[in-house]
């Protein structure tokens, strides 16, 4: 039961708005709709405007609002902004988490606080060419793990200033994301725990990014999260490649290579996301990630697979579905399969509704274990 919350209490603390399904919509890439051009993060006016006019139902706008109309309540305070160089947003993400549902002696259900934060974009010079992003807000930390612990902490996820040379070229140092695989909104899913990707998996560094034609792709160097003590700071590098294909599709291939004073990390990705029209879509990604202590201990090879399928029945409606793999130890024959449907729903701009049921086998070889079930109902608000 312990585990249970732990990885629920992570598994949709989300923090950005522009999820990768959007390749459905014809997004490709993320430059254009965040400040990030790596995705996730405070969205751009261009982004503010296409989650509202494109992304968010417009059944409870009155019939008389044309999309243009739509799109100037997008800004922070439902106005247009006055001038061009400051950019704010508050945000709130709770959710309902029931375990064990149906059982008369073991189900538990509880309201989780997930997000309370506060972002800040400053941006300069034409075409936006200097830029400066940071949040900060309350986040939540399982009381579980730590009897002497607060349940919540204050720290930023993304502290940054960027410069972009060109439209195909630019250099951001700070606080972010690392530059690997797709960043999708589970952030348990196996594709972004083996590579330590997850929600509070940030890092100081150096990022660049290209964008040419039909490629993109990033590098990114960084020395470790100093919210975390020295010995476990991830230092190291990585790097991303994407290509579109057929103007609709992207695949690419990911590398990542980090240590602190325990583990050194090595993983490697092939990804993709197809756009099946209509804004649903299809990501995909395999990968492997070596775990290597620094005691000298044998070193072991994880391999994880995700698939996740995304149809749009009508605007603001998405109906999903995901199933994941995980093979903690090549090696070994036990393997990890978690699969479940759900429901996200945009009703309207600035509102987000959804729910999940998850249900984890393990295969463990000469043994029997139950499936592990539960289910999520979250609301997510912002400004």
């Amino acid at each position: 039961m312990k585990m249970i919350i732990i990885l629920s209490t992570f598994l949709f603390s989300t923090f950005s708005w522009g999820y990768a399904q959007f390749i459905g919509h014809g997004y490709t890439s993320c430059v254009n709709c965040h400040f990030n051009p790596f995705g996730n993060g405070q969205l751009t006016d261009y982004g503010r405007a296409v989650s509202a006019t494109a992304i968010s139902s417009n059944a409870f706008y009155p019939k008389s609002w044309s999309e243009e109309k739509i799109s100037e309540t997008s800004g922070f305070l439902f106005r247009k902004p006055k001038q061009k160089w400051v950019r704010t947003q508050l945000n709130y993400r709770g959710f309902s988490l029931v375990t064990n549902p149906g059982s008369q002696s073991r189900e538990e259900k509880e309201w989780i606080n997930m997000q309370m934060d506060a972002r800040l974009a400053l941006k300069f010079g034409q075409n936006d060419k200097f830029i400066f992003a940071a949040d900060y807000g309350k986040v939540p930390l399982p009381a579980q793990l730590d009897p002497g612990e607060s349940d919540q902490k204050y720290r930023s996820r993304n502290l940054y200033i960027g410069y972009r040379y060109n439209s195909s070229v630019g250099v951001y140092a700070g606080l972010m994301d690392k530059v690997y695989g797709l960043r999708v909104i589970e952030h348990i899913a196996f594709s972004r725990t083996n590579p330590q990707i997850t929600q509070n998996d940030q890092v100081y560094g150096v990022a660049g990014h290209f964008l040419k034609g039909d490629w993109e792709g990033g590098v990114h160097g960084f020395i470790g999260n100093y919210y975390q003590d020295p010995a476990y700071r991830m230092k190291g590098g990585s790097a991303m490649v994407e290509k579109t294909v057929f103007n609709l599709h992207r695949v690419g291939a990911s590398f990542l290579n980090s240590r602190n004073d325990f583990v050194q990390l090595t993983s490697y990705a092939v990804h993709g996301r197809f756009n099946l029209k209509e804004g649903s879509a299809l990501l995909a990604e395999l990968g492997q990630t070596q775990k290597k202590p620094q005691d000298n201990t044998p070193s072991t090879t994880a391999r994880y697979g995700l698939l996740q399928t995304y149809l749009r029945p009508a605007r603001g409606f998405y109906a999903f579905a995901n199933i994941e793999y995980l093979k903690n130890d090549i090696d070994q024959s036990d393997y990890t399969v978690r699969w479940g449907p759900g429901l996200q729903y945009f009703p309207i701009h600035r509102l987000e509704l959804r729910a999940d049921i998850y249900d984890t086998r393990n295969f463990i070889k000469n043994s029997s274990m139950k499936d592990s079930w539960m289910y999520l109902l979250q609301t997510h608000l912002w400004l």
